[in-house]
């Protein structure tokens, strides 16, 4: 099992039908499934609504119906807490691809939207690539991330990740190094300048998963692998 963490900004949501949401939710907490089938998809969602707007003003969207209200504003919280029935094509096809689950804590909030998605590396993919098809996110980050989630992932290019495993296999990143970079061209057949590129867009790429990766991923257990 691993986790993935798709994010969208606010902003970029608006190119999409779920744009109106940002008009009503000032931010949204998926806690948990009431019923999901493959044709059924019930959640309970903390909402904040903006000043002028109540959970009713979902019901103009076509992705989602209002069905139940558990709780409203109070003094001490002033948020919504809702049964709301999905009908968005992601919601729908994350409940269709088997060993895949949206996770409570997945999240609309001043920065965007946090579709957090745990399940099988092929499960994922396939609700990744369905994510792409609908509106490409801005970030994709991963915990537990293997050679083959990056490269399926498309974090790294596949000639990025060649020459990343041929490095890593011939100590590029050995201390000390057990190549030269000449070496290392040589090995690959490719010019120095080119191997030096892919290398520092690679770990560019690493990094920035790293530093900008969803930080709730360090307060969990270990993922185990497939």
């Amino acid at each position: 099992m691993r986790e993935v963490t798709l994010f969208w900004k606010r902003e970029r949501l608006r190119q999409i039908s779920i744009g109106p949401v940002l008009d009503i939710l000032q931010s949204a907490v998926f806690l948990g499934y009431v019923e999901r089938n493959p044709k059924l998809v019930r959640g309970m969602i903390r909402v904040a609504c903006k000043p002028g707007s109540e959970p009713a003003d979902l019901d103009q969207l076509d992705e989602v119906d209002v069905e139940e209200i558990l709780s409203e504003p109070s003094a001490l919280d002033d948020s919504w807490i809702i049964i709301v029935r999905q009908h968005h094509p992601l919601a729908l096809l994350s409940a269709r691809v088997g060993k895949a689950t949206i996770r409570p804590g997945s999240r609309l909030d001043a920065e965007g939207l946090h579709y957090i998605v745990r399940g099988s590396s092929m499960s994922i993919r396939i609700i990744v690539n369905g994510a792409r098809m609908m509106l490409r996110p801005d970030r994709i980050s991963a915990s537990g991330v293997s050679l083959e989630d990056l490269s399926g992932n498309r974090l790294l290019s596949d000639r990025q990740m060649s020459v990343l495993q041929s490095a890593h296999q011939s100590g590029w990143y050995d201390i000390p190094r057990r190549i030269t970079l000449g070496d290392l061209a040589r090995e690959l057949e490719l010019g120095r300048s080119t191997v030096s590129e892919h290398l520092v867009r690679a770990e560019a790429a690493l990094i920035d998963q790293f530093l900008n990766g969803d930080p709730s991923f360090m307060d969990e257990e270990p993922v185990n692998g497939d």
